[in-house]
């Protein structure tokens, strides 16, 4: 086959994620995709390790193609996973999760398509939500766990209107502000698989787990590079799934991962700034076009209230 045989190649980062990959996939394919035909999309998922390696099994009955690349045990960073994995795509479009514990919205794929078309060379980010009425590093410490998240998404009857998601979600810590806020990163993007390899991919000297800030600096590349038009969807967006995350356990980055070490806020901007030479946040980003529309009220307030919590 070649590349022309596929308009999209989704590319999934996985570590660890026997309950929660088979979810989001499953929201990466059609039916639950709405307006986009299932023969021109492939789905890769890249699994880092894991103790239980990602099986193909676990995605029977989903209409994408979905191939799993599997690396061995070692490195904490999923940066030279995903970038492999976009090595490995045939589409014209490449969509990337650097966490895979993200399940999707209805029409983000069509979406993301639609924005391609606005100009010769996009990237179209999305903002991140949490499923649970307040972020997971919060929630968490009110026993929000995976028990309580299954039953939620049981209460609205997910998969069947995946955009009753928006009405379980608060906002991600980094897109706290809302869609008119400046935020420092996107949590899945979709962008031609020729200009990700352009612009280098992710940076491979990030090797904090979970790619520490690998994703600030990426969005901050992307964002600089004059030729491409930066864009963030409305009214879709990704959701995430609790888990054993870094950044999203129960006290968040203001934690220390030993007594007396350093937050691991601090860990991550040290290694930050030894790789791009600047502290994180530091740089005066472009305004990214806004693309699309709310397909209900509570999406529109998940997107634009910034004086009052998502739900």
């Amino acid at each position: 086959m070649t590349a022309s045989d596929k308009d999209i190649s989704v590319v999934v980062s996985a570590y660890e994620m026997r309950r929660e990959i088979p979810r989001t996939v499953r929201s990466l394919s059609p039916p639950y995709q709405i307006d986009v035909d299932p023969a021109r999309i492939e789905i890769i998922v890249v699994d880092n390790g894991s103790t239980e390696p990602v099986h193909a099994s676990w995605f029977e009955g989903v209409a994408a193609d979905v191939d799993v690349i599997r690396f061995p045990p070692g490195n904490p960073s999923p940066c030279e996973a995903l970038n492999a994995g976009v090595a490995a795509a045939r589409g014209t479009f490449v969509a990337v999760l650097i966490d895979g514990a993200r399940i999707a919205s209805p029409g983000l794929l069509a979406r993301w398509l639609a924005a391609m078309r606005t100009a010769n060379d996009v990237f179209a980010a999305t903002m991140g939500f949490h499923l649970g009425l307040e972020t997971q590093q919060k929630s968490q410490l009110n026993g929000y766990c995976a028990d309580v998240e299954d039953r939620m998404l049981e209460q609205i009857g997910w998969p069947q209107d995946g955009y009753r998601l928006f009405e379980i979600c608060a906002r991600g810590e980094s897109y706290s502000n809302g869609v008119l806020s400046d935020f420092p990163e996107t949590t899945a993007f979709m962008v031609r698989r020729e200009t990700f390899q352009r612009l280098g991919g992710f940076d491979e000297r990030f090797r904090y787990r979970a790619g520490g800030l690998a994703n600030f600096e990426f969005y901050e590349r992307m964002l600089s590079d004059e030729n491409v038009v930066p864009v963030v969807l409305i009214g879709e967006g990704t959701f995430h799934q609790v888990h054993d995350g870094i950044t999203t356990r129960a006290g968040g980055v203001a934690r220390s991962e030993t007594p007396d070490g350093p937050t691991i806020w601090q860990a991550m901007s040290y290694e930050f700034e030894s790789i791009a030479g600047r502290a994180p946040l530091s740089l005066q980003l472009r305004k990214p076009l806004l693309f699309g529309r709310c397909e209900n009220a509570a999406a529109e307030r998940c997107f634009f209230s910034t004086t009052e919590a998502p739900h």
